[in-house]
């Protein structure tokens, strides 16, 4: 592994950076993910992390109603995420969450957001073939549905990845694209999954994942910055002002 500094210009082979896994509190993990976002277009190549929650926890989609999350889940605001993607409530702790970032001006931004959803699906589904576990995608409804989404794993939606029967959702994304880059904020539910081996599933996820985006993997280090950077982004995310009303102060 090697360090990748973000604030100078490095000239290296086009890369899908690998960063190493962090177990954090939900503020810290929404701030480590927008810190990949933020600095996407600096770095000008994909990244992408997977991390762990230090407890159980509970966020929630940018555009859904605290005090609706609130009531559904029983637990005060200040016990509760707000992602900056959308999508609905995601309950943390027994999951596997990661983190993937997609630069502007490289190829795989163009990639249309529901086909990304689905490769992204389908690279899941490959990596856990090979741990003898089969899967399908949830075919897109005729008609798309209105409104906010409610919980995640209760309302499948069109390409999430679903166990061989279509009856049991193990995994969703949301994603957020600006005009710099795309943040894609992804979990699987392993309560549905006995026996799953994190690391070779996630060598195999890797891998798969390369090739979307057309690029060879690389493990690299977290650079001296991002703690001091990433902090920053951890306390704006663990403000009340983000979590009632979308404001990062």
């Amino acid at each position: 592994r090697r360090s990748f500094p973000i604030c100078t210009p490095v000239f290296i082979e086009m890369s899908l950076l690998i960063y190493p896994d962090l177990s954090d509190r939900g503020p810290e993990n929404m701030g480590t993910d927008w810190w990949m976002f933020s600095n996407s277009s600096q770095v000008q190549l994909p990244t992408f992390r997977a991390y762990s929650w230090e407890s159980d926890e509970i966020s929630f989609g940018y555009g859904q109603n605290w005090e609706w999350v609130e009531r559904v889940t029983g637990l005060p605001i200040n016990n509760l995420m707000r992602r900056p993607t959308g999508g609905g409530i995601v309950r943390h702790g027994g999951d596997w969450t990661y983190c993937l970032t997609l630069p502007g001006d490289h190829p795989s931004f163009s990639i249309p957001s529901l086909r990304l959803y689905e490769l992204i699906h389908e690279a899941i589904g490959l990596a856990l073939a090979k741990q003898d576990v089969a899967t399908s995608l949830q075919p897109c409804p005729a008609c798309k549905p209105n409104g906010i989404p409610g919980d995640c794993f209760e309302e499948p939606v069109g390409k999430d990845l679903m166990t061989e029967n279509g009856k049991v959702k193990l995994a969703g994304a949301a994603m957020k694209k600006s005009k710099k880059a795309v943040l894609v904020q992804g979990t699987i539910d392993l309560s549905s999954i006995p026996g799953f081996d994190a690391k070779s599933f996630k060598n195999d996820l890797v891998g798969a994942l390369s090739d979307i985006v057309g690029e060879k993997a690389e493990t690299v280090e977290w650079p001296e910055s991002f703690l001091s950077e990433r902090n920053i982004f951890a306390g704006e995310f663990a403000s009340l002002e983000w979590r009632r009303e979308r404001k990062r102060v």
